[in-house]
């Protein structure tokens, strides 16, 4: 369940939060399974259990509540994605970040048909396609921000610069959200859960090259053929044979 952003004072106690969040689901649900003009705010206050008046108080109108209900489920995917990156370097690191970009994304997976809603020609609509292109813009910033960090130590080993490697991770998460807004059932979601899980090995075994292999230590130099201590030169100089 996606936690709301408020709006309202009321929104701040434990019963307008509650309000809000029931909202906000209801909207994703509507809009992922009727597309945004087919949804209606009467549909979304019966979805939800709250009266219409209700509703309006808190969103004026349909646009004001699909643009609130993108931005929240924008903003949870942000902050497990970010907070992972904060913890450390190397790869271990970055493959944790990508886990837990794959589980808010999959925690949030009866929203996934909204996603992709709002992905869709849909996102045409002026202030959606605005605000996605401002979540894109803002992934990438933080995507490319993120490897730079986790891989600085290993930044000669990089084989993609950090910008196309952060592309990369993007259009792959927005592909498994497409993929999870058709799941219908275990079997679609177990089969989705190992398509993440080779994508997260593929991704551990060319975001860097090899560690290259150490120099051999140099050999010593070879010793000079001479006689052995105490033994006399087999034939002496000629001034001694006189």
């Amino acid at each position: 369940m996606v936690e709301p952003m408020a709006n309202h004072d009321d929104s701040r106690t434990p019963r307008g939060t509650r309000t809000i969040r029931r909202i906000l689901d209801a909207a994703a649900s509507s809009f992922g399974e009727q597309g945004f003009r087919g949804a209606s705010m009467s549909a979304v206050a019966k979805a939800a259990g709250v009266s219409k008046g209700l509703l309006h108080y808190h969103f004026k109108d349909k646009d004001e509540l699909l643009l609130e209900a993108q931005k929240v489920a924008f903003k949870r995917i942000h902050e497990e994605f970010d907070a992972r990156f904060e913890q450390g370097e190397g790869m271990e690191t970055a493959l944790e970040a990508l886990d837990a970009l794959w589980a808010s994304v999959r925690e949030i997976r009866s929203w996934a048909p909204f996603l992709l809603e709002t992905m869709s020609p849909t996102a045409q609509y002026p202030p959606v396609r605005r605000q996605l292109d401002e979540f894109y813009a803002e992934v990438m910033h933080l995507l490319e921000d993120g490897v730079r960090r986790v891989f600085a130590a290993d930044a000669d080993r990089m084989p993609l610069p950090p910008e196309r490697l952060a592309m990369i991770v993007r259009t792959t998460v927005h592909g498994l959200v497409v993929e999870l807004a058709y799941c219908r059932t275990k079997e679609d979601l177990a089969r989705l859960d190992q398509l993440y899980a080779d994508l997260r090995f593929v991704f551990s075994q060319v975001a860097l090259l090899p560690e290259p292999e150490p120099e051999p230590d140099p050999e010593p130099p070879a010793l000079l053929d001479g006689p052995a201590d105490g033994e006399a030169d087999a034939d002496p100089p000629e001034a001694e044979r006189v």
